[in-house]
């Protein structure tokens, strides 16, 4: 009788261990959203209407050239597997215009906030002019991108955006701005000077690429806002003239959902080649794939990804008064997570006890997410600022700062000013632009 008893406890232990086994081995169901985000790498560009894409043939007329590096990219990018392990096929790199880079590091293209900027463009001139006109049939082209409509960054395993080109041709087109204006073709460099604005704004408004998003802060500090008052203080009556491109930012043009969105898709993506490169490292016996099936588990990881991502989304009922309450609160998000990993880190692995590699992996791939939102608000109330600038008149600036148009859109708060400056007081510090003539 104790001889079946023990029988009966024995396979009772097997079944108990069999069970618990297929338990911690088997993956979850992959959320139906993660699967939508993870499609955004396969979509494919139809049309000749995107601004990415024409970057890639930058400066190049030839209709048939064009069609050949559109062809390029669309078979690139047929190629591209979602799944397996990552080619070794570089991507293509847009703006792609070699010679750019012998004047990357030149000094003379300076950031024009920079006080004595504007004094090295007169004197070296003569040479910069030659290098404008050089670079001529680019810096057509990329003004071109104002009557492009789809700004969306390409699938970055097949190109990729090219930082340092892309902030150069700003620098570029607006150094020949800046001639225009000390030559007395003011018009003309309006004119320009809107058209460049606008074209970075559609950038920031509708890419899904990080570095766009942060240019248009870039550049509005760095070259537009000395523009903007440089022609003011030459003479030109600025009043209205900028009021669309400097014109409030939407909800829309503020979230980051995109972007957040499109980094999920790029880190699965090298999570599921990771995985399937250990996958296939250990495929040998059946103990070993047993293992792999117990320590990670590719839908976990991704819905673990996923729920990270998704808690920094802007969700639709915040607006511009909230929208700081909402960054602050995304921030402790970020830093809890990180200190229970550094902190806590017994703690955090049994927490995935099921899925050890798979939560490691997630970790090393994916970078610290980025939070946008205060710097936007920056953006925002330095354009708002500037339209105040722009269109008050000589000795009525006082005035206008007390219209409830110029409140700060964040903080209510009129702004004041500092230094011969006008500001607004953003998260304790000064966001100022200068109100002398």
């Amino acid at each position: 009788m104790a001889v079946l008893k023990n029988k009966y406890l024995l396979l009772g232990t097997v079944l108990f261990l069999i069970l618990l086994g297929s338990l911690l081995s088997i993956d979850e169901e992959l959320k139906p959203t993660t699967q939508e985000w993870l499609s955004v790498f396969e979509q494919k560009i139809d049309d000749d209407n995107n601004a990415s894409l024409r970057l890639l043939s930058l400066g190049k007329q030839d209709s048939v050239l064009f069609e050949s590096i559109k062809d390029t990219y669309n078979k690139k990018l047929e190629s591209f597997r979602f799944d397996g392990v990552l080619v070794h096929d570089k991507p293509m790199k847009y703006p792609n215009v070699l010679q750019f880079e012998a004047f990357l590091e030149s000094p003379l293209f300076c950031d024009f906030n920079q006080g004595d900027c504007f004094s090295k463009l007169d004197e070296e001139s003569e040479y910069l002019n030659i290098v404008i006109t050089e670079f001529q049939p680019e810096l057509t082209d990329f003004m071109s991108l104002d009557e492009v409509e789809n700004f969306e960054a390409l699938n970055p395993f097949v190109a990729e955006l090219k930082l340092e080109d892309f902030f150069f041709l700003f620098k570029l087109k607006g150094t020949e701005i800046y001639f225009d204006i000390t030559n007395g073709e003011s018009e003309a460099a309006a004119e320009e000077l809107n058209k460049l604005i606008r074209i970075n704004r559609k950038f920031f408004a509708q890419s899904n690429d990080l570095l766009t998003k942060v240019s248009f802060s870039v550049n509005t500090e760095n070259i537009f806002q000395p523009l903007l008052l440089l022609l003011k203080n030459e003479g030109y009556a600025t009043q209205h003239i900028f009021d669309d491109v400097l014109s409030p930012l939407s909800m829309e043009e503020i979230s980051a959902n995109k972007i957040q969105i499109r980094s999920f898709a790029k880190n699965a993506r090298l999570i599921k080649a990771g995985l399937a490169a250990r996958e296939q490292n250990n495929a040998g016996s059946f103990s070993s794939q047993f293992w792999n099936s117990l320590v990670y588990k590719e839908n976990m990881t991704l819905n673990d990804m996923f729920d990270e991502y998704q808690a920094i989304l802007l969700p639709a009922y915040v607006n511009k008064p909230s929208l700081l309450a909402f960054s602050k609160n995304i921030d402790r998000e970020i830093e809890a997570k990180s200190a229970l990993q550094v902190e806590r880190p017994i703690l955090y692995r049994f927490k995935n006890i099921t899925n050890v590699v798979g939560a490691s992996l997630k970790d090393v791939i994916m970078p610290r997410q980025v939070n946008l939102y205060e710097s936007i608000a920056g953006l925002d109330t330095r354009m708002q600022l500037l339209r105040l600038i722009l269109n008050s008149q000589t000795g009525e600036l006082a005035g206008y700062m007390e219209q409830n148009e110029y409140a700060n859109y964040y903080t209510g708060e009129k702004p004041f000013l500092f230094e011969g400056k006008a500001c607004h007081k953003l998260n304790n510090e000064n966001i100022c632009v200068t109100a002398k003539e």
